[in-house]
């Protein structure tokens, strides 16, 4: 599974920036996230203030800018 920080600008909902999560985290996210489930690779999350701050913090990321609202997404790798 491949998982994204994605970030969307605030006034045009428009993508601004993707950062791809490294791989081998999904049992941190999946705690992070609070899944009790699998994924399957076509989800989308909006992200609160406290997922958005342990995902920065996973990822070594600068704090993030009050401008975008961010989602994480789970992606089905590519075969």
């Amino acid at each position: 599974m491949k998982y994204l920080l994605e970030a969307f600008d605030r006034k045009t909902e428009f993508l601004a920036f993707e950062k791809e999560i490294p791989a081998g985290n999904d049992e941190r996210l999946k705690n992070i996230m609070g899944w009790t489930s699998e994924q399957w690779g076509d989800e989308g999350y909006n992200l609160d203030a406290s997922q958005l701050e342990a995902i920065v913090r996973l990822i070594g990321d600068e704090p993030h800018d009050p401008n975008y609202f961010y989602q994480l997404t789970c992606n089905a790798d590519d075969l």
